[in-house]
């Protein structure tokens, strides 16, 4: 896999992030640079690109005056890499017509990842956030409506400057409303030069501490849901290491982003089916736990059986 960077610095000025002050306001990349990289990064077999820059929803506000991200999307679809997957989509950009693109544009993932720090509005507006508590529950609605295989991730900020007992309740039921296949949680951290760092009310480390703890506590069995149920479905699995002692592999499916996303465990298949890091091959899956799910390579024989099934069940 290879990360893409598409723009760089950021038009947003949360109170907590000192990134604007060092990189400046958003610069995005031309669609042809991007997509010329993205060519030589096929050539050389990566398997899956994923897209960055502070706000990659916002690519191309500064060159076009709105965003340009669908179009980029549907110009990387050209290319022949089987996974593109973005990161960092902020709520306001995730319009029809990007939602379209994820949905049309078959080496897409619908995997989004949604940075929304937190769900109170009194949290937000002190995160200088006012327009996201606005928008975060229309636009949910609207993916699950229009991707119904999406796959949501969200980072959430615990102990703000501020935060009460009572928005952290908050955060809680939004959390167990909304269902996230992937959680992060972070405790605030005061960066020097941000204006977050001069708020009153710091909440000491210890509530924060304890705050992420019932956070995690509550989305672990969330997690564990909608892991179970991808068990008896076969996908496609991006083999990253392999155990020659014992067999196993270790790779990912779609559902699961490098670095911050949990793994599939693969064993070889019947006859001894296995795959070296670097490919990309079916796999069954036949269990899974809070993070990381489980399952064997699937052969050519085995699929077609499958196929064949599945079209007599279904006539």
């Amino acid at each position: 896999m290879a990360y893409l960077k598409v723009a760089e610095g950021c038009d947003y000025r949360c109170a907590f992030c000192i990134i604007p002050h060092l990189r400046g306001d958003q610069r995005s990349r031309p669609i042809e640079s991007i997509v010329a990289e993205a060519r030589q990064l096929a050539c050389q077999g990566v398997q899956e690109l994923v897209l960055i820059s502070q706000i990659t929803t916002n690519y191309g506000l500064d060159l076009a005056g709105k965003p340009q991200l669908a179009q980029l999307l549907r110009a990387l679809g050209e290319v022949e890499i089987p996974w593109i997957r973005v990161h960092y989509a902020y709520p306001t950009g995730l319009t029809s017509e990007v939602l379209a693109a994820y949905r049309e544009v078959p080496n897409v993932l619908p995997y989004l990842d949604l940075p929304l720090q937190h769900s109170h509005p009194e949290v937000l507006r002190a995160m200088n956030r006012p327009w996201q508590a606005d928008v975060t529950g229309g636009v949910l609605r609207r993916i699950r409506e229009q991707l119904s295989d999406a796959v949501l991730r969200t980072t959430l900020i615990v102990g703000f400057p501020g935060e009460t007992e009572e928005h952290f309740q908050h955060l809680l039921d939004f959390v167990a409303e909304q269902q996230f296949d992937h959680v992060g949680v972070f405790t605030f951290s005061p960066e020097e030069g941000t204006p977050a760092a001069e708020l009153p009310d710091q909440v000491p480390a210890e509530v924060a501490a304890e705050r992420k703890d019932r956070l995690m506590a509550l989305q672990q069995p969330i997690a564990a849901a909608r892991n179970a149920a991808w068990v008896g479905r076969i996908v496609d699995v991006l083999i990253e290491q392999e155990n020659p002692s014992t067999g196993e592999m270790l790779g990912r499916c779609a559902r699961f982003a490098p670095e911050v996303d949990g793994e599939v465990r693969v064993m070889p298949g019947e006859g001894g089916l296995c795959a070296a890091p670097g490919t990309m091959v079916p796999v069954r899956i036949t269990a899974a736990d809070t993070y990381d799910l489980i399952g064997e390579v699937v052969g050519a024989k085995a699929m077609v059986s499958e196929a064949l099934t599945a079209r007599r069940a279904g006539t």
